[in-house]
């Protein structure tokens, strides 16, 4: 029988050695994702280490383990939840130190290297930015060319590295007596690695038809643009195609020129009665050298009010779609955590789960493509729009296929990289997922680490498919808040904020993240909202 006082007092003491330890963890990120350092890149390292030794007790891991074994005999639901978080953050912990260590050193110094590294087009160094505009809209093949194996230079730097983690990753988990890193860090996230791949096959099943003939018509776009028999990876917009072409009739960005992202950003979270001043205050937005060129957002520790933060790559002066968007999905993450109810106990003062935060930023950033949203909080005169409303819908719908095919990508790749780390054809068998399921061909002769140069499969391994859960979760979450809450645009209203702050913010992680969709929802997650919207 569990002593809840017992329990109590522990959690007590974890939560005075651990808070502070993780503070300092999350702000040594913030600071070395801001400047790429060597002095910050070894504080990361320092804060990891010292926040990994406070679970490297075995004697009192194997307390909470014996609680975690037990729970169902506690009636306090609270106290019960705290149990399963805390084992789970201390299982994720547990094995060799010296790996632990090892770890921590590598992926601080992969992390230095993405945010350090600039691709080279003509003798120069170039940062995403620039390849990203030139894979938009440059008709010079050979500079289309040059950008996208610039984006891919980072790969031959980090390869080692990434298999290296792999190793280490695998380690512990088979320490742990699971079958590969894969496998512990799914069960870790409270996911069933045999439902998760069932519904990955759903979706490749749904998708299958209908992004092959979207791939056949952008792939006709495409040849006549650049005179060419076959497309090949640098006639695409995006360096790993996770994302379509833009309707050339179309053109987003001329909807944010002259615009204030961040004042637009204010305004569509005002609009829900969500605030984020306090956030941009705190935020690091704008491009410049040293910085990590890519967009997250950070909660710095658990004490309230909530310091949380988001690094974007805004460019002074030009404000663009890609942007504009990033911006909706960054500040959605940041809503959330900005939220949770201060009164939870320290280790449910969280999200409930990766994919539920992707659920709201992704919901957020579909405003994209949305004429009332556009007209009515971006400003843009209902005119304009008249001619591009099933541009847009098309365009949602190209984007959510797109994405979901590029996802499936990163999904069997994860798997196969922890069940052999060591296998020679990496290089092989990312082309040849590349091939099935987005259909873009491997440039002939071609055989470097293009899968090393996604930063996800370093630093956020075995991820990808919260994104797609987030998807069928937006999907679910939004046709239910406009049905029952708003019976409108969801975006337009403060009631949709308020449920939004009742039923997902507020709570935090005192539920599992199938209950969390099921009260918000009044279902468990069903794909069929999501499914839906790609026809």
């Amino acid at each position: 029988m569990i002593s809840s006082a017992a329990v109590e007092r522990f959690v007590r003491r974890f939560e005075e050695r651990a808070a502070p330890a993780e503070k300092a963890a999350s702000e040594a990120w913030w600071v070395l994702a801001t400047t790429g350092t060597e002095e910050a890149r070894k504080e990361l390292v320092r804060t990891g280490n010292e926040y990994n030794r406070l679970f490297s007790d075995s004697e009192e891991f194997a307390r909470v383990k014996g609680w975690y074994e037990e729970r169902g005999s506690l009636e306090n639901t609270l106290l019960r939840r705290q149990i399963e978080v805390l084992y789970r953050t201390y299982a994720s912990r547990q094995g060799d130190p010296e790996v632990l260590e090892q770890i921590e050193e590598l992926e601080a110094e992969v992390n230095a290297v993405y945010g350090n590294h600039r691709g080279r087009i003509g003798g120069r160094e170039v940062g995403d930015n620039e390849i990203r505009e030139i894979l938009r809209s440059s008709d010079d093949e050979k500079l289309r060319r040059e950008s996208w194996e610039g984006s891919k230079s980072v790969g031959r730097r980090v390869e080692e590295s990434v298999r290296e983690l792999a190793r280490l990753r695998n380690r512990l988990a088979r320490d742990a007596g699971h079958e590969s890193h894969y496998y512990r860090s799914l069960e870790l996230q409270e996911i069933n690695s045999g439902e998760l791949a069932r519904l990955m096959d759903e979706l490749e099943s749904a998708t299958e038809a209908p992004f092959r003939a979207l791939k056949e018509e952008l792939d006709e776009n495409l040849k006549k643009r650049f005179g060419v028999e076959e497309v090949l990876p640098w006639h695409l917009p995006d360096p790993f195609f996770q994302e379509p072409p833009e309707d050339e009739g179309l053109d987003l960005d001329r909807f944010f020129d002259g615009k204030d992202l961040e004042a637009l950003t204010r305004k569509t979270y005002d609009n829900l009665g969500l605030e984020v001043r306090d956030v941009l205050a705190r935020s690091d937005l704008y491009e410049r050298e040293g910085k990590s060129q890519h967009a997250f957002c950070l909660g710095v520790g658990r004490d309230y009010p909530y310091d949380v933060r988001v690094l974007a790559n805004l460019r002074p002066g030009k404000p663009d779609a890609y942007w504009a968007e990033t911006m909706l999905h960054e500040f959605g993450h940041a809503v959330y955590d900005r939220h949770i109810n201060p009164k939870l106990p320290y280790l449910l003062r969280s999200i409930a789960h990766t994919n539920t935060t992707e659920a709201i930023a992704l919901m957020m950033d579909s405003l994209m493509d949305d004429p009332a949203w556009l007209s009515g909080v971006a400003g843009v005169p209902a005119s304009e729009l008249d001619g591009d409303r099933e541009r847009l819908a098309r365009r949602g719908k190209a984007d959510r296929l797109v994405f979901t095919r590029w996802a499936l990508v990163m999904f069997h790749f994860e798997r196969e990289l922890y069940a052999d780390p060591d296998r020679g054809d990496l290089n092989t068998l990312w082309w040849d997922l590349v091939g099935r399921f987005q259909l873009v061909e491997r440039p002939p002769g071609r055989n470097e680490p293009d899968w090393a140069a996604k930063l996800h499969v370093a630093l956020a391994p075995v991820y990808y498919h919260n994104y797609v859960l987030g998807h069928l979760t937006a999907a679910q979450l939004r046709h239910y808040l406009e049905s029952y809450i708003t019976h409108g645009p969801f975006f337009a209203s403060e009631a949709a904020g308020r449920y939004l702050l009742e039923a997902v913010f507020g709570p935090g992680a005192r539920e599992s993240w199938q209950d969390t969709v099921l009260r918000a929802t009044g279902e468990q997650l069903n794909p069929d909202y999501f499914v839906a919207s790609l026809r």
